[in-house]
C-alpha cells in the first residue's frame, strides 16, 4: 500500500518467529521526487506476535496510520484474526518512527473467522474484512471501525458497524478485499 512518499509492505510469512510476519515502511529519498530512491525507515511486527498469526497478510496506509491485518491470530479461538494499528511518532516526519497504538479485533469475533485477511484506511475510518465469518458458514463480513478522537493519531479506535452482504449465503467469503474512500466502502 503507498499514500504519498510512504509505502508499506506486508511479509506475512517472516519467522520472528514462524510465520508470525512483519510489514515493512519505506520512504522516498526525497519527498514529492518521483524520480528518488526509497529506504527502508521500519520493521513493523506485531506487540504480542506468536508463530502462524501471519501479521502483513493486508496492509493498507492513510497519511500516518497504517492497518496490518494477522488473519490468523488466535484471540476469540483459533485463526479469528485480529489487525494492528500503527501511528508515525513524528507526524508528517518521514524519517520518523512507528507505533502500535491499537490492536482491533471483531465485537463478535469466532474461531476461524480470519478477521484481518483484507484492510482498508481511509482517514478516521478503517474497513477490515472477516471472509470466513459463519453468519451463515463462510458467508463473510466487514467490519468497520472510526477513531474515537477524529485526528489524533494516539486516539482509541471503535467498532462501529458490522456489514454483510444482503443476498448473502454459505460460502460467499464476503469481505475477502475491501476498500474505503471517504464516505464510500467497496468490499
Amino acid at each position: 500500500s503507498i499514500d504519498g512518499d510512504t509505502i508499506v509492505i506486508g511479509s506475512f510469512k517472516d519467522d520472528d518467529p514462524f510465520d508470525s510476519g512483519s510489514a515493512y515502511v519505506f520512504t522516498r529519498d526525497t519527498a514529492g521526487d518521483l524520480t528518488s530512491g526509497w529506504t527502508q525507515v521500519a520493521k513493523l511486527t506485531a506487540g504480542d506476535g506468536a508463530a502462524s498469526d501471519e501479521f502483513g497478510s493486508s496492509v493498507s496506509i492513510d497519511g500516518d496510520t497504517i492497518v496490518i491485518g494477522a488473519y490468523q491470530d488466535d484471540d476469540k479461538g483459533g485463526n479469528s484474526g485480529s489487525a494492528y494499528v500503527f501511528t508515525r511518532d513524528t507526524a508528517g516526519d518521514l524519517t520518523s518512527g512507528w507505533t502500535q497504538v491499537a490492536k482491533l479485533t471483531a465485537g463478535d469475533g469466532a474461531a476461524s473467522d480470519e478477521f484481518g485477511s483484507s484492510v482498508s484506511i481511509d482517514g478516521d475510518t478503517i474497513v477490515i474484512g472477516s471472509f470466513k465469518d459463519d453468519d451463515p458458514f463462510d458467508s463473510g463480513s466487514a467490519y468497520v471501525f472510526t477513531r474515537d478522537t477524529a485526528g489524533d493519531l494516539t486516539s482509541g479506535w471503535t467498532q462501529v458497524a458490522k456489514l454483510t452482504a444482503g443476498d448473502g449465503a454459505a460460502s460467499d467469503e464476503f469481505g475477502s478485499s475491501v476498500s474505503i474512500d471517504g464516505d464510500t466502502i467497496v468490499i
